[in-house]
């Protein structure tokens, strides 16, 4: 599958050797760590979902910057238990999403929380013996086997109905499956879609279940034909997953990025979309979506200054906690809200609880001697 051209402005076109040397199995470990240190998010996204790549390295780019290399960490079955620790109080859910696929990643979170067998059997105290019920009084009635002639007149009556008494046969209906049992087939199905083969997708592509549909979708092996597919699935779980797959094609992110669901066009914001697309979602109705645009470590500095102006506290309240917002953007926030009348610029849109909290973020980001 052809990768897509990566967002961040690159000197000159994008060296072939190192996307070709990034995925192999052969790379050393020494190039494998200069190509961690790539600017190109593919190129560190390939040495990230690489198998071969040493634990340590693994365990550097789980704090990279970019949630695309960050989520193929968390997908890679050489990632270091440690790390993957980490990974699991990552605020992205592409990354989330990822690590709970990993089969590792769930058994470290096991061990992790269940205590020790042993430490579990030496806590349980023997269960009391019961005491055995007394015998009943010897009372057997009267034998089915006996002749009529030692049988009591009424004992008789009801001894022959008893034993004449139609059985009622056995239910043929299918017992119902217990919910708790469904949800695991469902996690069952939804594990292997999302770290099966391209052959064994296909069928689970057509699942009625969303969440299995939802895995496919986030796989990054699936084919584009199937991801063309599931980006036009009823469920806007399914198209949101496709639009956060870091495999997803460029016309397929385009497509996604007009969806009628908000969701869907913040995923497509949040996967590291080119500046074009990220341009035009930073005009986006939809305060979520500017939000994801301004949180994006992918867009360009020019879009940030310009998002400086939006009226949507959410928006003003990434872009401060953007570690690549430039300084002037942050300078044009600080003068936005410079002044005492916050009743006037609530009136603006940004409101009086959201003009308090971005002044206060603006704080932390800022030293009051660079905001004047």
């Amino acid at each position: 599958m052809p990768a897509r051209r990566s967002p961040e402005p690159t000197a000159g076109a994008l060296p072939d050797p190192d996307l070709a040397a990034a995925p192999s199995p052969t790379t050393t470990p020494k190039e494998l760590e200069r190509l961690a240190a790539s600017a190109v998010i593919v190129v560190r996204s390939r040495v990230a979902a690489n198998p071969a790549s040493p634990p340590p390295l693994l365990a550097q780019l789980a704090g990279d910057r970019s949630a695309r290399v960050r989520a193929q960490v968390a997908a890679n079955p050489s990632t270091p238990p440690d790390a993957l620790l980490r990974l699991a109080e990552d605020p992205s859910q592409q990354v989330q999403h990822r690590l709970a696929a990993n089969p590792r990643a769930v058994q470290a979170s096991r061990v992790l929380a269940d205590p020790a067998p042993s430490a579990v059997e030496a806590q349980r105290e023997p269960a009391p013996a019961a005491e055995e019920p007394a015998p009943a009084a010897a009372n057997p009635g009267p034998s089915l086997t006996a002749t009529p002639t030692e049988l009591a007149p009424g004992a008789r009556a009801s001894t022959i109905a008893t034993a004449v008494a139609p059985v009622a046969p056995a239910s043929t209906a299918t017992p119902r499956v217990p919910a708790a049992d469904r949800q695991r087939a469902i996690r069952h199905r939804a594990t292997r879609a999302a770290t099966g083969p391209p052959e064994a997708l296909e069928r689970l592509a057509r699942d009625p279940a969303r969440e299995v549909r939802a895995a496919v979708a986030s796989n990054a092996a699936a084919p584009e034909a199937l991801l063309a597919q599931l980006a036009r699935d009823w469920d806007s779980r399914v198209r949101e997953q496709v639009a956060l797959n870091p495999s997803t094609p460029l016309e397929l992110l385009e497509r996604l990025g007009r969806d009628w669901r908000s969701r869907v066009r913040c995923a497509v914001a949040a996967n590291d979309a080119p500046p074009h697309l990220l341009a035009r979602l930073a005009r986006d109705w939809s305060p979520a979506v500017r939000q994801r645009v301004a949180a994006s470590t992918a867009t360009p500095a020019g879009l940030l200054t310009r998002l400086a102006w939006d009226h949507s506290s959410r928006v003003l309240l990434a872009l401060v906690g953007n570690g690549e917002t430039p300084e002037a953007a942050l300078g044009e926030i600080a003068r936005r809200l410079r002044g005492a009348r916050i009743h006037l610029r609530s009136a603006l849109g940004l409101g009086v609880t959201g003009t308090l909290e971005v002044r206060r973020a603006l704080a932390r980001r800022r030293p009051p001697a660079a905001q004047r």
